[in-house]
């Protein structure tokens, strides 16, 4: 007697996991805005205590390579868009590409994040000093989660690489592109108000 209930390629008691983990990221990503609004939290509570907050003319640090930099990490966004974009039209090149293009600017982002940690560091600003230890905090472990989306999509393209993906098998690329829109769009609001108010 046939088992009717079991699809044909799956083994008998098997479940479509892509539900599971669609949720299980919502939810990651869900305990990551909370942390990120904690530090946001921190800032703010910290900023308006402060006499003083930033040092003299940091603001203008921002409008050298800390601004190409953020320019680096939202095209990234964009270059992830268009890899999901390209596994829904069974584009496999097209997903490698642009998996690729994502992974680099990430790399080039968390690369430079740190040469910018260099330079601040030599140029006198101190994390003992309010804004200094907020500064650090919150561009650090924004830089850290980088480098884990670093990590993630070198992962996710070594599968596309070996043709894992397809159209209605992507739960890996829709994984990283809803944890790497995160990351830059927290950049994004952290870099306005870290160089800029």
């Amino acid at each position: 007697m046939v088992d009717e209930s079991v699809e044909p390629g799956r083994a008998p008691g098997s479940t479509d996991d892509s539900g599971n983990a669609r949720f299980a990221i919502n939810l990651f990503i869900v305990a990551e805005i909370m942390f990120f609004g904690a530090l946001v939290g921190m800032y703010i509570v910290l900023r308006l205590g402060a006499k003083t907050w930033k040092p003299e003319g940091f603001s203008e640090l921002a409008m050298g390579l800390p601004l190409g930099n953020l320019a680096v990490l939202v095209l990234s966004g964009f270059f992830i868009l268009l890899a999901s974009r390209s596994i829904r039209r069974e584009d496999p090149i097209g997903l490698v590409s642009w998996l690729c293009l994502t992974l680099v600017s990430g790399a080039v982002f968390a690369g430079v994040q740190f040469l910018e940690f260099s330079r601040l560091i030599e140029q006198q600003l101190p994390a003992q000093s309010i804004f200094g230890t907020v500064f650090y905090s919150m561009a650090g472990l924004h830089g850290l989660h980088v480098v884990g989306g670093v990590l993630l999509l070198s992962y996710v393209m070594i599968q596309a690489i070996r043709g894992k993906y397809q159209q209605h098998r992507r739960i890996g690329v829709d994984l990283a592109l809803y944890y790497w829109l995160m990351v830059v769009l927290v950049w994004v609001f952290f870099f306005g108000i870290l160089y800029i108010l």
